[in-house]
């Protein structure tokens, strides 16, 4: 009876089976995959992680980037950028922000030596620079458009009178000595030979050596401006009424961080351009961001620095060439080197304008 026999063997084995407990149905079978080398197992190193804490390190947010954006000046001409890093802008685009505050001199090697990612610049000491052989541009600005305003000692009078005298400006290569030269041009006076220029450091420096009578006047900005005004000091001239395109609140960096870092130069136009909006639409916290950063607690003076900075505060993101053209000409009087130089050759909008035709400036600034 052999076959009886395996018959019943059989019988054996599926009633022993049946009394196992039930196995937990099997998941879908996988795909065919190359074969790879085991990882080794040990006690030490515990259990294997589950599919769902593997899908949940698969999605989880990539730690931010984080980079180090300078400042050229310690007034509230900067304002979005303050928003940006005040409101956690920066930080909705995925970048942990260090914003730090240097003069124009020390913006340029910081750029260039990788220690600043990107900054606020004015076109002087980009110009310069890029004459030397850097690879520094403009990706970005908020503010094309020269605003300051000359002061002066009440005895004097008008921009002739200043013959002879101190002017003071904030540094040797930023806008503000810019701006200075060029108004003393207009005036049909050398800056060179018909002033004293007296670097100071920064506009609150700048302010107390005029109010002191240490210099015969100074170039200004918001809330210096004020303080100016309030001690008595004559307004010789405000330079909007140029209307002269000029560099103020360009963002620049290297050729060689944007092609290495793209989607964060991206987002830090994004970040930024919010910031601009932010100021436009959240005055009342606005104010309290420039109040903490300035350290001035007195309501008439932060309501006169908003209403005198918030036109400069544009809109369009674009860089423009003709914002650097001015420092580009007078390069090409001086530098053989600068003489092929065009300002187009020191804006690269390529991203401000990928997001311009993706709707983000329609949304930002409805």
């Amino acid at each position: 009876m052999p076959r009886l026999r395996v018959v019943a063997l059989v019988l054996c084995l599926w009633g022993a089976l049946a009394c196992q407990p039930a196995a937990a149905p099997s998941a879908k079978p996988a795909a065919p995959s190359a074969p790879t080398a085991a990882a080794p197992t040990t006690a030490a190193s515990g259990p294997a992680p589950t599919i769902a804490a593997a899908a949940a390190q698969a999605t989880a947010t990539p730690a931010p980037v984080a980079l180090r954006f300078g400042l050229n000046t310690t007034t509230a001409e900067v304002t979005p950028a303050w928003v940006a890093k005040d409101t956690g802008l920066f930080a909705k685009y995925g970048l942990d922000v260090e914003l730090a505050t240097l003069s124009a001199d020390l913006i340029v090697p910081a750029l260039v030596n990788g220690e600043l990612a990107a900054s606020h610049l004015g076109s002087t000491p980009l110009v310069n620079s890029v004459v030397g052989g850097s690879d520094l541009v403009y990706i970005s600005s908020y503010g094309n458009y020269l605003r300051f305003w000359l002061y002066a000692r009440p005895e004097v009078a008008s921009l002739q009178d200043l013959r002879g005298k101190q002017v003071a400006i904030t540094s040797r290569g930023g806008i503000i000595k810019t701006a200075t030269e060029l108004t003393l041009q207009r005036a049909g006076m050398d800056p060179d030979a018909d002033v004293t220029l007296i670097a100071t450091g920064n506009l609150t420096n700048s302010v107390t050596s005029l109010v002191s009578g240490g210099v015969a006047a100074a170039m200004l900005g918001p809330p210096a401006t004020f303080r100016a005004e309030d001690e008595g000091m004559r307004l010789l001239l405000n330079t909007a009424d140029y209307k002269l395109p000029m560099m103020m609140s360009g963002v620049a960096t290297t050729r060689r961080w944007v092609a290495a870092n793209e989607s964060a130069a991206r987002r830090l136009i994004q970040a930024i351009a919010e910031g601009v909006a932010f100021a436009h639409k959240e005055k009342a916290r606005t104010k309290e961001i420039i109040a903490q950063h300035i350290q001035a607690d007195d309501p008439g003076l932060l309501e006169r620095t908003y209403n005198a900075l918030l036109p400069g505060w544009e809109t369009d993101q674009h860089a423009l060439p003709d914002a650097v053209r001015y420092d580009v000409e007078a390069a090409a009087k001086d530098s053989p080197a600068a003489r092929n130089l065009h300002p187009e050759q020191l804006v690269d909008n390529h991203l401000v304008d990928e997001l311009d035709r993706a709707g983000f400036f329609r949304q930002v600034f409805p």
